[in-house]
């Protein structure tokens, strides 16, 4: 087989997968397709997964965080200084 009957089996094989994917996903149950890429810091990302997911994402994220910085600030306010009190009081 020569370069270029190569080259037109590969782009035939191509062609009749974009034409009926789910035909050809059927005929070919053993096709492994990779959707993920592993950035350089380690993170995973989704190469199909729209950049809107992930800005969601983030902003559920940080209004998480700001939700615990808040509940957690106003728990110290409020049950420091009662525990504070209980501790010196009780180390007398």
């Amino acid at each position: 087989m020569s370069n270029n009957e190569s080259i037109k089996d590969t782009l035939n094989v191509i062609r009749k997968a974009l034409e009926d994917e789910n035909e050809f996903s059927s005929k070919n149950s053993n096709i492994l397709i990779l959707n993920k890429k592993i950035n350089d810091d380690g993170t995973v990302k989704l190469l199909n997964q729209s950049d809107d997911i992930n800005e969601i994402n983030n902003i559920i994220d940080n209004k998480l965080t700001d939700l615990l910085e808040k509940k957690m600030s106003n728990m110290l306010e409020s049950q420091l200084p009662i525990i504070l009190d209980n501790y010196f009081k009780n180390k007398k």
